[in-house]
């Protein structure tokens, strides 16, 4: 029997859960012991309360998986060597620089884990990381209501919803949040041939044989991070009271400031892999780029970055809350729906998974259940 110790350490919502053989056992976030929201210390009392519910000793774990990589294989480095490539001199300086600050949070992230496996006792070398978004995709495909690719039963149920016997063809998974091993989105499909992963009983069940990216959103193009900006912008907490924007929007006239958004970022074809991709505007003067002031808030640095130095904080103040926050929801809207339509990753599946934080928009999820082609016919939000 395999025994998997899951953990997410911060920088916001640590916690850990436990499997065997494939199995969730227990799971538990790090707040509900510390009594701080978002906790994102290393999860001590949320890895011990799993072992010990369980009868389990740390010397019991065979792996310990976390979903963050701490650096890059080759195809991500090249796709950020492309992005970066795509700006001129001073712009790229100011995404290197924001780079630079996310490797300081991540290292940071990395040793806490280290020292937090050594006081519960558990050696390092179990460790096994994982690309954040495969991590985002995973779940939301291996757990969905949508039959497992590679079981007789999902061969089964496939063919007869979409008339084909390959069921990789028939399913997907979006994911986008603000960053996670350089990237702020993918989309994802089962690798041809991959077993039913939910039913095996290896520790490597989340290889990445198992799953294959077919586009890639650079963390410099993130969605999750414009919707952390405005947040602090209207006077709440980034990273945190999003879903407050999303009950303004309500109330708010879009058509007022989406003006404004679209000179943010639009969508723009990629030359190299035909994709339409989310592009934000990069510019030469430093308080031009909102993604500067995200960075060093999350690095804890704040230097000169404070929020009212930013232009696009300015600009947004001279309009209400309300119609601030409209403006947003309905230009991320758009832009989810463009990656998913123009590229054919909804009209070609019919089964659509999307997982991560910026999902968790209500009213998104609702326009993609009622604007997305035919082609969709079901989709499971994780």
């Amino acid at each position: 029997m395999t025994t998997v110790l899951g953990i997410s350490s911060g920088p916001h919502d640590s916690g850990a859960c436990l499997f065997r053989d494939g199995a969730l056992l227990q799971a538990a976030n790090e707040e509900r012991f510390t009594r701080r929201k978002m906790e994102g210390r290393f999860p001590h009392a949320a890895a011990a309360f799993c072992l010990e519910a369980e009868g389990l000793k740390p010397k019991d774990v065979d792996v310990v998986a976390c979903g963050w990589r701490f650096g890059a294989d080759s195809a991500a480095l090249r796709h950020f060597a492309a992005r970066v490539a795509e700006e001129t001199h001073g712009a790229a300086q100011h995404m290197l620089r924001i780079a630079a600050q996310y490797e300081q949070v991540d290292l940071n992230v990395q040793s806490r884990i280290t020292s937090g496996l050594a006081t519960l006792g558990i050696p390092l070398a179990r460790m096994r990381t994982y690309d954040h978004h495969l991590c985002h995709a995973a779940a939301a495909l291996y757990l969905s209501p949508f039959p497992v690719p590679g079981t007789v039963q999902a061969e089964s149920m496939l063919a007869t919803a979409n008339g084909s016997q390959d069921a990789t063809s028939t399913i997907c998974c979006m994911t986008l949040d603000g960053r996670g091993d350089f990237a702020s989105g993918k989309i994802v499909m089962p690798a041809k041939g991959m077993a039913g992963a939910s039913n095996s009983s290896s520790a490597e069940f989340l290889a990445c044989s198992e799953l294959r990216v077919v586009q890639t959103i650079s963390m410099f193009d993130s969605l999750g991070f414009l919707w952390a900006f405005v947040t602090a912008v209207l006077g709440f907490k980034p990273f945190r009271h999003e879903g407050k924007l999303t009950g303004l929007a309500a109330f708010g006239d879009a058509s007022i400031t989406m003006p404004i958004f679209e000179e943010v970022a639009a969508l723009e074809s990629e030359a190299a892999s035909g994709h339409w991709q989310i592009r934000f505007r990069w510019h030469e003067t430093l308080h031009d780029n909102f993604q500067v002031y995200l960075a060093s808030l999350e690095n804890r640095t704040p230097d000169n970055d404070e929020l009212e130095h930013f232009s696009l904080c300015q600009r947004l103040r001279k309009h209400r809350r309300e119609d601030v926050a409209a403006g947003l929801q309905e230009f991320t809207e758009r832009m989810v729906l463009g990656v998913l339509s123009r590229n054919g990753h909804a009209s070609a599946r019919p089964l659509l998974c999307l997982a991560g934080g910026v999902f968790a928009n209500v009213r998104l999820n609702m326009r993609l259940r009622k604007d997305l082609p035919s082609g969709a016919s079901r989709v499971f939000v994780y």
